[in-house]
């Protein structure tokens, strides 16, 4: 072969050589191409679970460790407290938003704090019930100077029973419309010392004989009873008075049991809150000697420095609950009817409190863990403040929405519960 005929072949084949790979590599991207298109899974935007809000209030019951609607399934209530009154209503804070017995201006501001506590489109609140205190202003005799809330030297029961109607009625009514439930309070709070028989027992005993023979009340789908605010100490079996000895449980029996059965005498039966000694905090003796009957459960308070204690250390916080708590959230359903925390600056009763992280330090985050855990535990927090700015009716989310007080992860939580909730299609 010439060199001008080896050179034409060099160059023919070069020619192929470089067309060769030319179709290979658009073979393969056309390979890749309909791999990616065909197999690979389309990317879409996350859709957010709807969640049907507010629900319906079908009337519960207590089933062993639970409370259960018509349809069988486990409810759980999460909420806040609220108090009718000026002083809790704004004017502790020097923003009254009513007073002088403004019947009218009270219901249209605690209602307003209902409707934007349950408004889950516009505020993104997700609330299902409400702890009412009956508070004493409205039935004790106005103008008169007591000693505190556990005074009721100056209880009118004819007041009372007209704010019942005027105020309490009208309230839970709205709170129904609402889709919340309401566990109600008598007026007061306990004072220091109790006894079975003492002017303190007859007065609760008389409001409970009241209430539940109340026409708006008895049976009413969405309304249950907590017999009393923070006991504290109790004349027991023994003579003395304490807390949180056998004897002193057995007291605080001799106490209850006989509201529960006037209540059920009534014809009554509403679910009922027994509450325990030390403000709330002590349980442990009502394993051993229950409150008998049906609709029975346990309402408890919580702070970060309940029991003597510093509840932001996770170890700590879950042996004081299993002491206290858990052996009555074992056989019954709980109530948390009080509840705040945040750090120091801010203005809360659970001061120092922080949210954190569960398992690790933090009271909110391992207050969480463990009802959720527990399975049976619903709660509120201590007042409207602990969730809307100052309780105002245009406020945010309550102390700058700062991670580590109560309002803002509250505020996620309650959204996140709600996405769980089953609604009883049975429901009226």
């Amino acid at each position: 072969m010439g060199v001008s005929a080896a050179k034409g072949v060099l160059i023919k084949n070069k020619f192929n050589m470089k067309l060769y790979k030319l179709l290979s590599i658009q073979f393969a991207f056309l390979f890749l191409f309909s791999c990616s298109k065909d197999d690979s899974p389309v990317k879409t935007d996350p859709v957010e679970t709807a969640i049907t809000w507010p629900q319906k209030t079908p009337q519960l019951k207590v089933e062993g460790r639970f409370l259960k609607d018509p349809c069988g399934n486990n409810v759980l209530l999460h909420g806040v407290a609220i108090t009718p009154s000026p002083w809790f209503n704004g004017c502790a804070d020097g923003q009254c938003r009513w007073d002088n017995y403004d019947v009218t201006g009270c219901l249209n501001y605690n209602n307003g704090v209902i409707d934007k506590l349950s408004n889950s489109k516009k505020e993104d609140w997700y609330l299902n019930y409400v702890r009412l205190h009956i508070d004493p202003y409205w039935s004790n005799n106005p103008g008169v100077a007591t000693k505190g809330e556990n005074d009721i030297s100056q209880f009118n029961f004819e007041r009372f029973k007209t704010a019942v109607d005027n105020v309490i009625i009208p309230l839970i009514q709205h709170a129904k419309s609402r889709g919340m439930y309401v566990i109600l309070r008598p007026p007061g709070v306990c004072p220091q010392n109790i006894a079975v028989g003492d002017d303190y027992y007859n007065y609760l005993f008389k409001i409970w004989d009241y209430l539940s023979n109340h026409a708006s009340l008895k049976n009413a789908e969405n309304v249950m009873f907590e017999l009393a605010n923070e006991p504290i100490n109790i004349k027991s079996t023994n003579g003395d008075y304490g807390s949180n000895t056998q004897p002193h449980f057995d007291a605080l029996k001799l106490f209850f049991q006989p509201m529960v059965n006037k209540i059920r005498s009534n014809g009554a039966n509403n679910i009922v809150w027994v509450p325990g000694s030390g403000y709330q905090s002590q349980y442990k003796g009502y394993a051993v000697n229950r409150i008998e009957g049906t609709n029975i459960g346990y309402s408890a308070h919580i702070y970060p420095g309940y029991w003597g204690r510093d509840n932001n250390d996770p170890m700590v916080f879950r042996a004081n609950w299993n002491e206290n708590i858990k052996p009555v959230a074992d056989f019954a359903p709980i109530a948390i009817t009080e509840i705040d925390w945040a750090p120091q600056q801010y203005s809360v009763w659970g001061k120092g409190g922080v949210t954190g992280t569960a398992g690790q330090r933090g009271f909110g985050a391992n207050f969480k863990a463990i009802v959720d855990e527990s399975g049976n535990v619903s709660w509120n927090l201590l007042s409207p403040e602990n969730l809307i700015d100052k309780g105002s009716l245009n406020g945010g989310i309550s102390y700058n929405s700062d991670p580590e007080a109560c309002a803002f992860p509250v505020h996620n939580w309650f959204k996140e519960y709600a996405k769980k909730s089953v609604v009883c299609n049975s429901a009226k």
